[in-house]
């Protein structure tokens, strides 16, 4: 959602200019590049009209990576260990494909200084694909593939801690992260049976909803 001032009259064929050359800018020049006359310039539109719609650039930024984020489906796919290596890669998707190579980090350190900045842009980045995998893992205590005390939030925060470093501190000629080795590193320390979960994940997807209990 833009924040703008209140009363004006919005043009949508403005605003996904603006969104759509900001993601330009960003892609070409980085976080440290990006400048308003240059989204201006770029959009057909005036720098006064973008600070109308978005007074603070920080929400013109997350907006603009909103465009290019969707909320995913928690993985549902009659298998524990193909959930949580799916899991790994929504994550992957949405932090280190889909978003501007460069930006994360330095958009996330301009914001911390601001908690609402930094609550929004946690919010619209990272938080859907974490609450799809936060439930697929729920949904594999529930069936009991993992142990009842396994805390959901707690396994996904280590799933994701990889691909959160990667996002933030690596860059593009590191290897990708490796789902699956790293959903079976934490599989072995949180499931019920293990071996159970890997034969279960070489079926076809046909037979794995009879093998769940």
């Amino acid at each position: 959602m833009s924040h703008v001032a209140a009363g004006r009259p919005r043009d949508p064929a403005i605003d996904a200019s603006v969104l759509a050359a900001t993601l330009d800018v960003l892609r070409e020049h980085g976080y440290g590049g990006f400048t308003l006359e240059a989204v201006a310039a770029r959009a057909g539109t005036t720098k006064p009209t973008i600070r109308r719609r978005w007074p603070v650039r920080q929400n013109l930024v997350i907006d603009a990576l909103a465009a290019v984020l969707v909320a995913p489906l928690a993985p549902d796919n009659g298998c524990t260990r193909c959930d949580l290596t799916a899991s790994v890669r929504l994550l992957t998707e949405a932090l280190d494909e889909r978003l501007p190579p460069g930006v994360l980090a330095p958009l996330l350190a301009d914001c911390s200084r601001d908690p609402e900045l930094h609550r929004r842009l946690v919010e619209t980045v990272v938080e859907p694909s974490r609450q799809a995998a936060v439930t697929a893992v729920r949904r594999a205590v529930g069936r009991g593939d993992l142990r009842a005390d396994v805390d959901p939030d707690m396994l996904v925060d280590l799933l994701a801690s990889a691909v959160y470093q990667r996002a933030l501190l690596g860059g593009g000629a590191q290897r990708p992260v490796p789902a699956q080795p790293l959903a079976d590193l934490l599989l072995r320390g949180a499931a019920v049976d293990f071996d159970r979960l890997v034969r279960i994940s070489e079926l076809p997807p046909e037979e794995r909803h009879a093998h769940r209990h």
